[in-house]
C-alpha cells in the first residue's frame, strides 16, 4: 500500500473548506483513492483552516496524525503542526515571515503573493497557484486540474483560475514527490460527505418536507435539499429556530407528507418539546442528530459523539423511539432510507445520529444500490365515501400496537389529535383504563421493531485475541488500522435502540479482551451494553478533545495492551 497525506492550511476565509475537496476530485480523476478531514474554527475569517488529504492506491478510511505535505499560507502552521525532518512544506516564507533557516524539514519557498501581483491576479487565487504546484509535483498533469476547475467554478472567474493555475505549474520546476503508483480507474466512484449522503439518501426516500434552523456540523443537510428542491418536489424551509423546525416537520408529516428535521445537539435541545408531541400524536419523523463538542454552544465545529444517551431518553416520560447510529457512508445512506419507512410504519420518531467527522469528512465510496429498496408509508386508512363525515378510531390498534393513520380531508377518517393522553378517536382522557391501554398499544410495537434494526456485527479475525467495541464513525478509524495489524477485531453498532440484547449479548461475551472506543468522556456505549447485558467493559479507550480517532493512536492502544 502506498500513502501520501497533505494537509492544505490557511485562515478562514481563504477558500481552504473548498481547496481541499477540490484537491480531492483532481487525485480522483488522477486514479487515487482519496479521503479528507477538515478542522475549522467557528470564525468567518482569520484562526487556523486546515483540510487534511489521505492519497493512496488502496481505499482509504480515515485520517492520520503525520502530515507528509503542508501547503501553508497561516504563520500559525509553525506553531500548530507537528513538522518532521522529512516533511515537505510549501510556503510564502517571505510573505509570512517565517525564518525558514530554523525549520527541521524540507522548504520549497514560493513567493505566492509576488506571483498574483505581478500577473495582475486576485490575492485569493493564490489558493489556487498552491494546488496546482502540488499537482505538478505530483505528476498530474495540468489538464486534469483544469477539467475540475471548469466542473467547480463559474464561466465569469473561470479564466482567472485558470491562469493562476498555470502561475502553478510554471513555479514547480521538479517533481518532489514520487507517486508513480498503479492508478485505478475510480469513474464509477463518488466522493461526497456524509451530509450530502444523508441528504441524498433522504430524497430517494421521497423526503418531501425539510424544516430546521441551521447548525452545524448538519447545516448542510439544509443546503443540499434546498438547492435540489425544485428539482425533486421538496419544500424546505429555513425556520426561525429549532422550535419551529420541528414542529413544522410534525404539521406536515401529519398532513401526509414524508417529513425530516435535523440539527445537532444543542439545537436538539430546542426540539426535544416538539419530540414528545410526535411520540404522543405517533406522527412519523426522521430526525438527523450531527454531533459536536457541548454542553451549550461547546465548540461548535468540532468532533464528539457524547448525544446518545440525550437522544435515547430526550423528552418526559417513556415511549418507542429508533436509534440508528451509521459508522461510514453506506451505512448512512440505508440507515437514512431505512428511518423513513421505520418512522411511518411504526409511526414513531426514528433518529439518524451523525457526527461532525462523519458529517463534514469527504469519503469515497462505490456508489449505492438503490435496486430492491421500497418505499413503505406503513398502514394508511384509504377513506370511506359512502360515510365521510363519519368518525374514524385513529388510535385503535390495527396490527403489533400500530393503528392506521388517516391523513385531513379522507373521507371517513374524523378525528382528533391532541398533544395529551386520548382515547382510540383521539378525544382526550384521563381515564386509566385507557391510559394503560393505549400505552401497553404503543409498546407492543417493539416486538416487530427491534427485529427490523441492523444488529452489531464483527469485523476482521473472528479468532483475534483483542475486540473494540464501537458505534458510528469510530468504525472508519478501525478499519484503517486493520492495514496494519491484523490482530484485533471490532464489533460496530449500527443502531442501539431497539436491538436484540440477547444476540448481542453472545456475541461480546464470546470474545477474549473487549475495548471500549468512543468519542465522549463517560463511554456511553459501554453503560449501555452493561445495563442491557451485564458485561461491562473495564478497558475504555476514550477521546474527547474535539478531534476524531487518528489511525496512529488506535495502533499505540493496540502496541500497549497486546
Amino acid at each position: 500500500m502506498s500513502m501520501l497525506k497533505i494537509k492544505i492550511a490557511a485562515p478562514a476565509g481563504f477558500g481552504i473548506m473548498s481547496m481541499g475537496p477540490l484537491l480531492a476530485k483532481v487525485l480522483k480523476r488522477y486514479g487515487f483513492y482519496v479521503m479528507g478531514y477538515p478542522e475549522y474554527p467557528s470564525l468567518i475569517r482569520g484562526g487556523y483552516n486546515s483540510y487534511l488529504l489521505m492519497i493512496s492506491d488502496e481505499p482509504v478510511y480515515s485520517p492520520y496524525e503525520k502530515t507528509d505535505i503542508l501547503l501553508t499560507y497561516s504563520k500559525l502552521s509553525f506553531d500548530k503542526e507537528d513538522l518532521k525532518s522529512d516533511t515537505i512544506v510549501i510556503a510564502d516564507f517571505e510573505k509570512l515571515r517565517v525564518d525558514k533557516s530554523n525549520l527541521n524539514c524540507k522548504v520549497y519557498d514560493i513567493p505566492f503573493a509576488k506571483t498574483v501581483k505581478e500577473e495582475g491576479l486576485p490575492d485569493i487565487v493564490q489558493n489556487i497557484i498552491g494546488i496546482a504546484y502540488l499537482c505538478k509535483g505530483m505528476g498530474i498533469d495540468i489538464s486534469v486540474l483544469k477539467e475540475v476547475l471548469k466542473g467547480a467554478l463559474s464561466d465569469k472567474v473561470l479564466e482567472v483560475n485558470y491562469k493562476a493555475a498555470e502561475c502553478g505549474y510554471r513555479l514547480c520546476t521538479e517533481h518532489f514527490v514520487n507517486v508513480e503508483w498503479e492508478k485505478r480507474d475510480l469513474n464509477e466512484h463518488i466522493i461526497m460527505t456524509g451530509n450530502e449522503v444523508a441528504a441524498t439518501s433522504a430524497i430517494t426516500a421521497g423526503v418531501n418536507f425539510y424544516s430546521t434552523y441551521p447548525m452545524t456540523p448538519a447545516s448542510t443537510v439544509l443546503h443540499f435539499l434546498a438547492k435540489y428542491a425544485k428539482d425533486y418536489n421538496i419544500i424546505v424551509k429555513h425556520t426561525e429556530d429549532e422550535i419551529a423546525g420541528i414542529t413544522m416537520a410534525i404539521g406536515a408529516a401529519y398532513a401526509g407528507a414524508r417529513a425530516m428535521t435535523g440539527t445537532s445537539g444543542g439545537g436538539f435541545s430546542l426540539m426535544v418539546e416538539g419530540l414528545g408531541l410526535a411520540a404522543i400524536t405517533e406522527t412519523p419523523l426522521v430526525l438527523f442528530i450531527s454531533q459536536r463538542p457541548g454542553p451549550a454552544t461547546g465548540m461548535p465545529t468540532w468532533q464528539e459523539q457524547a448525544d446518545l444517551r440525550f437522544v435515547l431518553h430526550a423528552s418526559q416520560d417513556e415511549f418507542v423511539r429508533a436509534v440508528f447510529t451509521p459508522g461510514d457512508l453506506k451505512e448512512l445512506f440505508y440507515a437514512v432510507f431505512d428511518a423513513f419507512n421505520i418512522a411511518e410504519k411504526y409511526q414513531i420518531p426514528v433518529f439518524v445520529l451523525s457526527d461532525k467527522y462523519l458529517s463534514e469528512s469527504i469519503f469515497m465510496e462505490d456508489g449505492f444500490k438503490t435496486e430492491g429498496l421500497k418505499i413503505d408509508r406503513g398502514y394508511i386508512f384509504e377513506g370511506d365515501k359512502s360515510d365521510p363525515m363519519n368518525l374514524f378510531p385513529r388510535y385503535k390498534e390495527y396490527k403489533d400496537g400500530i393503528p392506521k393513520r388517516a391523513f385531513p380531508g379522507t373521507p371517513g377518517g374524523i378525528h382528533k389529535t391532541p398533544s395529551n393522553e386520548h382515547d382510540e378517536y383521539g378525544f382526550v382522557s384521563d381515564d386509566a383504563f385507557i391510559r394503560k391501554e393505549q400505552q401497553e398499544r404503543r409498546f407492543r410495537k417493539l416486538e416487530n421493531l427491534v427485529k427490523e434494526m441492523p444488529t452489531p456485527l464483527l469485523y476482521g479475525d473472528e479468532t483475534a485475541d483483542i475486540t473494540f467495541v464501537s458505534w458510528g464513525s469510530t468504525k472508519t478509524v478501525l478499519f484503517e488500522a486493520m492495514k496494519y495489524e491484523k490482530n484485533f477485531n471490532f464489533i460496530h453498532f449500527p443502531s442501539i435502540y431497539p436491538i436484540d440484547w440477547k444476540s448481542t449479548k453472545g456475541l461480546l461475551e464470546t470474545r477474549k479482551k473487549l475495548i471500549l472506543i468512543e468519542n465522549n468522556f463517560t463511554g456511553q456505549l459501554g453503560g449501555i451494553i452493561a445495563e442491557n447485558t451485564g458485561v461491562f467493559i473495564e478497558d475504555k479507550f476514550l477521546k474527547y478533545d474535539g478531534r476524531p480517532f487518528f489511525v496512529e493512536e488506535v495502533l499505540n492502544i493496540l502496541k500497549r495492551v497486546s
